[in-house]
């Protein structure tokens, strides 16, 4: 009698996950370099006294997060210290946490002439260093490939790494990634890097509106069936106790 009940708030539950991912997606829609999230679900089909009253009704259970792996928008900043990447790459990133990954090409020069994120995390060479620019250095040129030249002189070639399975890293909030000890990055060659420029997220802020008013629509009618199920179960406790 209560299989109803538990499969009903199986469902709650889920539906409350989709829409905590649907709200971060909204919620970084303008977060550069972001990649959206997705909810799937495994459908369950089951039918009660409750579910033959309202139709047929199908429940799902969600069982895992994928990433939308389609690279967003380029914009145009005009900004030298602003880096897209175009196509398969991730800048790698030296972090309190050990090396991470982003899309996310806005960097700044930092008190000690480094480059990094505005979080003060460094960016790397190839060779795993931290990119220092010499004293008194005027302009900044990044090539297609990743080279660095301050004024006319070569300081660095960028780390820009590719996965055989990126959908395989751990992401850690909305900028970064890292990558488990099973999962070995290698020097990416399908990729071109765009100075003055920066990818935006690829958040669909349309769609996920539409993921919004579809997770409330089932959640309703979940609630609907829940409740029919509990005057299913208070009816049967009455005749019982006739």
């Amino acid at each position: 009698m209560e299989n109803g009940l538990y499969i009903g708030l199986s469902r709650q539950v889920g539906l409350r996950h989709q829409l905590d991912v649907v709200a971060n997606n909204l919620a970084n829609s303008n977060t550069g370099g972001y990649r959206s999230d997705r909810v799937a679900f495994h459908d369950l089909l089951v039918r009660t006294e409750a579910t033959a009253k309202i139709g047929e009704l199908s429940f799902s259970e969600a069982v895992n997060i994928s990433r939308d792996p389609r690279e967003g928008a380029i914009q145009t900043t005009g900004n030298p210290l602003d880096v897209a990447l175009r196509g398969r790459g991730w800048f790698s990133i030296l972090s309190p946490q050990g090396t991470l990954y982003t899309r996310l090409g806005s960097f700044v020069v930092d008190n000690d002439n480094r480059l990094a994120l505005t979080d003060g995390n460094l960016l790397l060479d190839r060779g795993g260093q931290e990119i220092t620019l010499p004293e008194g250095w005027e302009q900044i040129t990044i090539s297609p490939d990743g080279v660095v030249f301050a004024d006319n002189d070569r300081i660095a070639l960028l780390s820009v790494v590719d996965f055989a399975d990126e959908s395989s890293l751990e992401k850690l909030d909305s900028l970064y990634y890292r990558a488990g000890p099973d999962l070995e990055p290698f020097i990416s060659d399908d990729v071109q890097l765009l100075q003055g420029a920066r990818e935006l997220s690829n958040v669909a802020p349309v769609r996920e509106l539409v993921q919004l008013i579809n997770v409330e629509r089932n959640y309703r009618h979940i609630g609907n069936y829940l409740n029919l199920e509990d005057e299913r179960a208070r009816e049967a406790i009455r005749n019982l106790t006739r």
